[in-house]
């Protein structure tokens, strides 16, 4: 399989960047309950459809999946499937029972993003028994080595947390923070999801190059599993055991959890002198329009850029036969707290 790839500011021959834009009024939506899970489906549907197109996401009240699932939406509607969003709301059994609901349905393709990368085995067996192809979206489907078992469309994680980790680097540096002994970073991390891994190990490498003799004794780590709750309580037993530190540079995982590490910070006073950094930038246009959050930069990259590819990757095989590339990578601009998010990110601006 041919791998497409667009990294940072730059776009290689093969990758392909869709521009994504809202639902066409004519489709329909209803919103019903899985008769067997009580899992949110929200099924949009297209004339004289040409089959069944799902998704099942991981954690599908999440802004990101939103955008993410109604740009394939969008795709499989335009091209005459039915499209249906299934929410297993990270649980890994009600995951189960959507997974065999849409294999008895016998639908033509499944895109998914797993609550527990443990069920990737299982997941790619019972769809190839049943004829069925299957796209990872974010997170992959992947031995426990970490090897791919199947099409995956996500983000350039490692390259995006160096695009971080430069970013840090400059804000340390033009801040005169690097000999501050009140300062420190904290990197928000989420170790049991290989997707967020290398986002993390980005961040890290790019601040030991750029200020290789940063003391080991003022970095911090909050491992947490990506939700802003998580990221909170994580966050708050850093902050609230290390009272040494009043200014904090918060390195982020995802969006949530830089959110509910900015407000941790703020609880306990430190929000003035600090800065949180998400990965995402769905929550920036509230963050920033809130006068009293740390939360004032993240890097910005498309979930409808995924959930389109995905969706167009799948029905060029279903129509053409096309094989599905291995894997399609998209990269991330960093958005500061003042610029023109509506010109950066519209998918966001309401």
């Amino acid at each position: 399989m041919k791998y497409a790839r667009k990294l940072l500011s730059i776009v290689l021959a093969g990758a392909m960047v869709l521009s994504m834009t809202a639902c066409s009024s004519s489709s329909t939506a209803e919103t019903t309950a899985d008769s067997s899970s009580e899992a949110a489906a929200v099924t949009t549907s297209s004339g004289d459809s040409k089959g069944n197109i799902v998704g099942i996401y991981k954690l599908g009240t999440m802004t990101w999946f939103i955008e993410e699932g109604a740009a394939s939406g969008q795709v499989v509607t335009d091209a005459g499937y039915n499209w249906k969003f299934l929410d297993c709301d990270g649980d890994a059994a009600t995951y189960m029972e959507l997974l065999n609901t849409v294999i008895a349905d016998k639908v033509d393709g499944v895109l998914v993003c797993l609550p527990d990368q443990n069920l990737s085995q299982v997941t790619v067996e019972m769809l190839d028994e049943a004829g069925i192809p299957v796209i990872a979206v974010d997170d992959a489907l992947q031995e426990e080595d970490g090897t791919k078992i199947a099409p995956w469309v996500g983000i350039d994680a490692y390259n995006i947390g160096r695009s971080v980790g430069e970013w840090a680097v400059d804000y340390i540096l033009d801040n005169d923070l690097k000999d501050d002994e009140s300062f420190g970073i904290l990197y928000m991390t989420a170790e049991t999801v290989s997707s967020c891994v290398p986002r993390t190990v980005g961040e890290r490498e790019a601040i030991a190059e750029g200020i290789p003799d940063f003391p080991e004794s003022r970095q911090f780590f909050a491992d947490c599993d990506t939700s802003a709750e998580d990221g909170n309580q994580s966050a708050n037993a850093v902050v609230t055991g290390h009272p040494e530190i009043t200014k904090w540079l918060v390195i982020g995982v995802s969006d949530e959890s830089s959110q509910g590490a900015a407000r941790a910070i703020e609880s306990a006073g430190l929000g003035a002198d600090s800065m949180v950094v998400g990965l995402g930038a769905y929550l920036c246009p509230d963050e920033f329009e809130n006068e009293d959050s740390c939360f004032k930069a993240a890097a910005y990259f498309s979930a409808r850029d995924i959930g389109g590819t995905a969706a167009t990757k799948m029905i060029d095989y279903l129509e053409n036969g096309t094989e599905i590339p291995a894997e399609y990578a998209v990269g991330a601009t960093i958005v500061e707290k003042g610029d023109d998010l509506a010109a950066i990110m519209p998918e966001y601006i309401k």
